[in-house]
């Protein structure tokens, strides 16, 4: 289909787990680069990319024994179709048994979006549904309860700002960003004794003894959209970075 500008130009992924490390207790300037675990990524032209992930972990022997990262199972695909009348991409991530530093688990994180867009037209989003079941910090459970309704509006920034004036809101801006979360309330379930190194921000959890754990990020700029269901910003007895059920997906025409 040709909307009179050109041909149209998938841009999509779908992207299980990936973490790098810096710092293992007092030992500095480390690399630990987890392979990007369960990368589904569609060509320009579209068509379907899958990636599946048996048990996998990753160990270290110094500067003491101990798994940084492991999951069950992974499993993403990304879509791109041409339906005549439009153009979609889906995205769909699956992922159980996801544990990083001995301390956070999490038994399952789902990410869904559909993203579809008309000829001239600007892209609508819409999801199949999103979670994280099964977290615990240590041993307190973390339940969170996601809305999904933002992601509904992400089709482009004049669409996810105007959601939020109608609320009466300001979307936050990050440089050329939009962001905002389909987190709508995380509840802490354990003994006042294990939950005092933890708080609770929006969609964040702040827990000293590991760091931050950002959960169902969005940010959209342009016609792109990106939801990050776990984002890990570790900073304590591990230092490092990583992530958990990413999701991107764009789409314009272009000359040609």
């Amino acid at each position: 289909m040709s909307n009179g500008s050109g041909r149209f130009m998938f841009a999509g992924h779908a992207i299980g787990a990936a973490a790098q490390f810096h710092r293992l207790d007092e030992t500095q300037n480390l690399n630990h680069m987890i392979p990007t675990l369960g990368a589904s990524v569609l060509p320009v032209t579209g068509g379907r990319s899958e990636s599946h992930v048996p048990p996998f972990r990753y160990d270290v022997e110094l500067p003491r024994r101990r798994c940084l990262l492991a999951v069950d199972r992974i499993d993403t695909w990304a879509e791109g179709r041409d339906r005549g009348d439009r153009f979609e991409t889906e995205l769909s991530i699956d992922i159980a048994g996801l544990m990083v530093v001995e301390k956070l688990h999490i038994d399952s994180v789902r990410l869904h979006m559909l993203t579809s867009r008309q000829a001239g037209g600007e892209p609508t989003v819409t999801t199949q549904g999103n979670r994280i079941e099964g977290m615990r910090l240590g041993n307190v459970e973390a339940r969170v309860t996601m809305d999904d309704e933002p992601l509904a509006f992400t089709g482009n920034n004049q669409q996810l700002a105007g959601y939020f004036s109608g609320r009466g809101e300001v979307c936050p801006q990050v440089g050329e960003h939009l962001r905002c979360s389909i987190v709508r309330e995380i509840q802490l379930i354990g003994s006042e004794a294990d939950k005092q190194p933890m708080s609770v921000d929006g969609n964040t959890i702040v827990w000293k003894g590991f760091g931050r754990i950002i959960l169902g990020e969005i940010h959209v700029k342009g016609h792109e959209r990106r939801l990050t269901m776990v984002r890990l910003a570790m900073g304590s007895d591990a230092g490092g970075s990583g992530s958990a059920g990413d999701g991107q997906s764009n789409g314009d025409a272009t000359g040609g």
